[in-house]
């Protein structure tokens, strides 16, 4: 398979786009959109978004960069070689691997129209409708080892398991409410109808590819589904196998988006808890006052499709051992045409019957926060833990935030993330909201410190600009129009009460 991982390098790093609200923003009360991570998260204002401009997120999201497959010439040029030129030992390459394998993520969300608005007693209620599109990849470790020795050893089984793939794109109605229980605890919730547009998945259970002089054996065995839109699914060629070139050259004007597959519904649910009175009560003597504790649980949902398309592979495919030609060197080139044409010749799937209907279920997720406020509510830190649950894999970030928020129009934070252990990106937003006019919010969650460098004969970093070192890569950008003064719900301090009581 000529190149074939650079081009599903390229394919990862170039298409990716990751969705919800930025997680640098969670702690910024003035942020109109801040409720899609937790409900019960009111912003300071009602509002009302900009069609398709409210809340428009781009960005990419993997435990991998471009620094794990290409390695400095040494010449001081500053060209680069890949991981497969002779100069690269194996144990420097696949150190930089994950011993659970390489997994990549994929969300968006548009917001089309979005709304929110405070009635009496600090309640708020806000309506959304979304387009949301989810996708990921997982590469076991063992994938990456056969492609550094594949011209060095013969003979040898390579054996994968659990490689994976899916996407879905759907439709969502959220209607949202937050009010008080006491004068503690805020609790929210969000109800969401789902159109499901499509969802299609392929799962190897079984792969393994046995490497001898002459002739490969390759045995696979899987299923591949796909479940909604009519002029979207799987095209079989005349020997009655998925071909996935024609697969993926979708022409739109062939998608009947008049007749949906899929319906189904979600809630989100979070909680607020003021820790002012807890602490005080345990700790009297001390300056407590400022802590804030914040759960929120997102998509807990499913999609019920009336119809699905299903595809199996089982057995063994013969092939020459000229399948896989891998190039040594520091080029780097696409060919997408090529790869489908090869993933065809390794892997057959061939059409079963049709099955009456199919539940899937989104892809949660899970947000815990602590806030400490201090001068006055006009700073804070910020400590995050969010969890990501469902296919390719879980992933699970820290994240650490200072929130700047000096008058009652304009709002920063800065952030830095961390996961298993180690840093993995800076972040920034801002928000701005005058007394008069529109609301604008900008920010990023990952702030590349350095880029793709030139290569010898394909200049991917000028044209592309991607990061090195870890593929993520995000911005978000809203705008809306505020309703009302500020109507932000603050929670009493235990100086306050006092106050209040002696009064």
């Amino acid at each position: 398979m000529k190149k074939i991982i650079f081009t599903i390098l390229a394919a990862i790093f170039a298409l990716s786009i990751q969705a919800q609200t930025l997680r640098t923003s969670y702690f910024m009360d003035k942020y109109a959109n801040r409720h899609q991570r937790n409900p019960a998260m009111s912003p300071a204002w009602g509002y009302i978004n900009f069609p398709a401009l409210g809340n428009f997120h781009l960005g990419l999201q993997s435990n991998m960069g471009l620094a794990n497959f290409l390695f400095p010439v040494g010449d001081g040029s500053g060209r680069m070689k890949t991981f497969l030129h002779p100069d690269v030992s194996s144990n420097d390459f696949l150190r930089g691997i994950s011993r659970f394998g390489e997994a990549f993520s994929v969300d968006a969300n548009i917001g089309v129209l979005g709304f929110g608005f405070f009635t009496q007693g600090h309640r708020f209620w806000s309506f959304d409708l979304n387009l949301r599109a989810h996708g990921g990849m997982n590469i076991p470790k063992d994938f990456f080892v056969m492609l550094k020795e594949l011209d060095s050893r013969t003979g040898r089984t390579y054996s994968f398991e659990n490689m994976n793939a899916s996407l879905r794109a759907y439709t969502e109605f959220a209607f949202g409410h937050a009010r008080d229980i006491n004068e503690n605890i805020r609790v929210g919730a969000k109800f969401k109808f789902l159109v499901g547009l499509a969802d299609a998945r392929v799962r190897l259970d079984e792969f393994s590819i046995h490497t001898s002089q002459d002739v490969w054996s390759i045995d696979a065995r899987g299923t591949a589904t796909y479940l909604g839109l009519d002029g979207l699914g799987f095209r079989i060629d005349s020997n009655g196998v998925v071909d996935w070139r024609e697969t993926f050259n979708v022409n739109i004007n062939d998608i009947d988006f008049t007749t949906p597959r899929g319906f189904g519904a979600a809630i989100d649910l979070g909680v607020v808890w003021n820790m002012d009175n807890f602490l005080g009560s345990i700790f009297p003597l001390l300056p407590l006052n400022g802590f804030t504790f914040s759960a929120g649980l997102t998509d807990l949902g499913f999609i019920r499709y009336g119809r699905s398309q299903q595809a199996q592979a089982q057995g063994r495919v013969m092939h020459s051992s000229d399948l896989i030609v891998l190039r040594h060197g520091d080029s780097l080139r696409i060919d997408f045409d090529h790869l489908t044409d090869q993933l065809n010749e390794m892997v057959e799937f061939r059409p079963t019957t049709e099955t009456s209907g199919m539940a899937r279920g989104l892809r949660t997720t899970t947000n815990l926060g602590l806030e400490y406020s201090f001068l006055n509510n006009t700073m804070s830190a910020g400590l995050l833990w969010t969890s990501h649950f469902g296919l390719p894999r879980v992933f699970n970030e820290l994240t650490l935030s200072y929130n700047l928020r000096p008058t009652s129009w304009f709002a920063f934070s800065l952030s830095s993330s961390l996961a298993n252990g180690f840093f993995r990106s800076a972040g920034w937003a801002m928000n701005i909201t005058p007394k008069w006019g529109l609301n604008f919010f900008f920010g990023m969650d990952y702030v590349p410190f350095a880029w793709t460098p030139r290569l010898n004969d394909f200049d991917w970093g000028t044209r592309f600009g991607v990061p090195i070192y870890n593929a993520n890569l995000n911005f978000n950008f809203g705008m809306s129009i505020p309703l009302g003064g500020n109507r932000h719900h603050n929670f009493q301090t235990r100086r306050e009460r006092q106050q209040q009581n002696t009064q």
